[in-house]
């Protein structure tokens, strides 16, 4: 391989990656309905965390960024990181099928979460909350660290979250 190849192998190089990472992400399907039928099965005064939030913390967590997609998020990373990073690591997530983020980390500007509140609450508010963006037909707000989405990017972002908080909960 000559250099002139050589660099125009490396100009095209990520952006079939990334274009790769899209395509993927865009056929691979994200079952919230699923999901929200295998919420409502648990039994939620049987439920233990593994991690540092309590149970109902995790599912106040993954309620409130539900409904923030719907009714906007309190604070939003810069423009510039949602459109660059923060796109970036929503195809990847969505082309991998999973999502990898600090586990207690709270949404920016959210109200603090209760660790006393009982699990059967929260686990009703979030199903309730998946529900509603489920029937939602409406605009949808920006994403705080991936800016715009579509409903089916959304669909990909609440599935991957939940899985992700889901997997600290047995």
């Amino acid at each position: 391989m000559n250099r002139r190849q050589f660099l125009t192998a490396a100009a095209w190089t990520p952006i079939v990656v990334v274009l790769g990472a899209k395509l993927t992400a865009t056929i691979r399907p994200y079952p919230l309905q699923h999901l929200l039928t295998q919420l409502r099965a648990l039994k939620h005064d049987a439920l233990r965390s593994s991690g540092s939030w309590t149970v109902s913390e995790i599912l106040q967590h993954c309620a409130q960024s539900i409904r923030y997609s719907i009714s906007g998020y309190p604070q939003a990373y810069s423009a510039l990181f949602q459109n660059t990073a923060g796109k970036l690591a929503l195809n990847l997530f969505a082309a991998t099928g999973s999502m990898h983020h600090p586990l207690d980390q709270p949404i920016p500007g959210a109200p603090a979460l209760i660790p006393e509140l009982p699990n059967d609450v929260a686990l009703h508010e979030l199903t309730f909350e998946l529900q509603q963006f489920i029937n939602w037909q409406g605009p949808l707000a920006p994403h705080f660290a991936y800016g715009s989405l579509t409903k089916a990017q959304y669909y990909s972002v609440h599935y991957l979250h939940l899985q992700s908080h889901l997997a600290e909960i047995s």
